[in-house]
């Protein structure tokens, strides 16, 4: 009899908490737009560091205390992302701990090298 070998999912990159505060001023932008744009940047930055692009990216969540504006995100968004198409999540919450704040990203990658091993 032979055995079965266990699934093992390839490991993922998980980039987490990204805020759209502006480093130098340490506020964050007035709108939903400048905020996202800021948090992506800074993401897209960590994944450059590990060797990565936005094409690596498969999953992004996006959590936010508001959707006026957002929709002025999608240029953007398909601008980064429109190659890959990542799975994307909207999850809204009632607000932020920090006063400003209106949105939060997270981040999933798969380094390209692994998804193509099997």
């Amino acid at each position: 009899m032979q055995e079965n070998t266990p699934f093992r999912p390839p490991p993922e990159i998980q980039i987490r908490h990204l805020t759209g505060i502006d480093a130098q001023t340490g506020q964050f932008p007035p709108d939903v737009f400048a905020q996202i744009r800021q948090a992506l940047s800074v993401g897209i930055s960590n994944l450059a560091r590990q060797g990565m692009t936005a094409q690596d990216v498969t999953r992004i969540v996006f959590i936010l205390s508001e959707t006026d504006g957002f929709n002025a995100c999608f240029p953007l968004l398909h601008d980064l992302f429109g190659r890959t198409c990542p799975a994307t999540t909207l999850r809204l919450v009632s607000h932020f701990d920090t006063p400003g704040q209106l949105a939060e990203i997270e981040l999933i990658a798969l380094p390209e090298h692994e998804a193509t091993d099997a």
